[in-house]
């Protein structure tokens, strides 16, 4: 019987062993004293101003922005002065202030068609109901 009991506490022994020398990740990150976090120069240097990510665009966003408007295209919109005039036809792209409003109304390209869809477009706007009548008018109201 003296085996026995032997066998069970040099069995237990290890458990013990074990237990007391596991650390936990929480036990260990309370231990440990927290570095000092270094100075920063923010405080004392001004930023730099952030860009301004509203202004001009570069020349290969701006291609990829419009590269679905045809050329030539024939603008169906609204007139809107210094930006387009409805029926206008631009060959070699589209002028800036017209990119502008493009990006002020997003609906606005769905009226910019090429001009073998420029009848069709036109007949489109007259006829109540239609997408390009009620984009022609939701722009109007916008104006």
């Amino acid at each position: 019987m003296a085996t026995k009991k032997k066998a069970q506490t040099t069995a237990a022994a290890p458990e013990e062993q074990t237990a007391e020398t596991k650390t936990t990740p929480a036990a260990t990150a309370t231990e440990t004293p927290a570095a000092p976090a270094p100075e920063t120069t923010a405080a004392t240097t001004p930023a730099a101003p952030a860009p301004e990510t509203t202004t001009q665009a570069t020349p290969e966003q701006e291609r990829d922005e419009f590269a679905d408007i045809t050329n030539p295209c024939v603008y169906c919109g609204p007139s809107v002065r210094g930006v387009a005039r409805q029926y206008t036809t631009y060959q070699g792209g589209i002028p800036k202030e017209l990119k502008a409003f493009i990006r002020e109304h997003p609906l606005v390209r769905r009226l910019i068609v090429h001009p073998g869809k420029f009848a069709v477009v036109r007949q489109r706007l007259e006829t109540p109901g239609t997408a390009e009548a009620i984009i022609y008018k939701k722009l109007k109201a916008e104006l």
